[in-house]
């Protein structure tokens, strides 16, 4: 069962960071975007971007001489927005707004003594969820009770790709980019059609975080 392989890997990877050669803490940005395989979400980063946050922990080893393991529990709070132009009068503007718990599996790979190649996966689990939409600017919001849904409806692998900048030996800029590689999430059928969810445009997220880590 998916629910019982992704705790295993939680406590896979938490084993992992707390016995690593370094052992950091990182907060930063998080901030995602959806696109449809119907094409009926672009892919506007600037119109949808909704800075949230992340936290996390993470463990550090070394390989090789350019080869780093960097295996990561991570906190993220991100917000989705997404608008629907009805006529040339009216439209309809979501916000779908989530808390999910991540275990993401990443590898560097050092180019230069100050910046590392990153890539790698990871897998959510949605923990709770809200939808926000806007009628004529007035907000009306519903917190979508996740727990009518399959548990497996909660998960979302995605691949991750970036660029690690090492600031010194104890500071690391991280910018990662994640695409997820299944459809998204849970959709919630008491909600207007139009909001993005799997039943309606296989929907995908790409999230682009900056986070900066220490290493104690």
């Amino acid at each position: 069962m998916l629910k019982n392989k992704f705790f295993f890997l939680v406590f896979l990877t938490f084993s992992t960071i707390m016995v690593s050669q370094n052992f950091g803490v990182r907060m930063g940005l998080a901030t995602a975007t959806i696109t449809g395989n119907n094409d009926s979400y672009d892919f506007d980063f600037i119109n949808s971007f909704s800075p949230g946050f992340q936290a996390s922990i993470l463990g550090r080893y070394v390989l090789s001489d350019v080869i780093i393991f960097k295996p990561e529990l991570v906190y993220r709070y991100y917000t989705v927005t997404q608008k629907e132009d009805f006529d040339l009068f009216s439209n309809l503007e979501f916000d779908q707004i989530y808390s999910v718990v991540s275990a993401d599996i990443n590898f560097d790979i050092e180019l230069t003594d100050k910046f590392s190649f990153i890539f790698g996966m990871g897998l959510d689990f949605m923990l709770n969820k809200k939808n926000i939409i806007y009628f004529s600017e007035k907000p009306e919001e519903n917190i979508v009770n996740l727990n009518i849904n399959p548990i497996d409806s909660r998960f979302d692998p995605f691949t991750n790709i970036g660029l690690c900048y090492k600031v010194n030996k104890n500071l690391l800029l991280d910018l990662q980019y994640r695409h997820l590689l299944d459809n998204w999430g849970t959709s919630n059928e008491d909600l207007p059609s139009q909001i993005a969810s799997p039943s309606n445009g296989s929907v995908k997220i790409h999230m682009i975080n900056v986070a900066i880590a220490i290493l104690l």
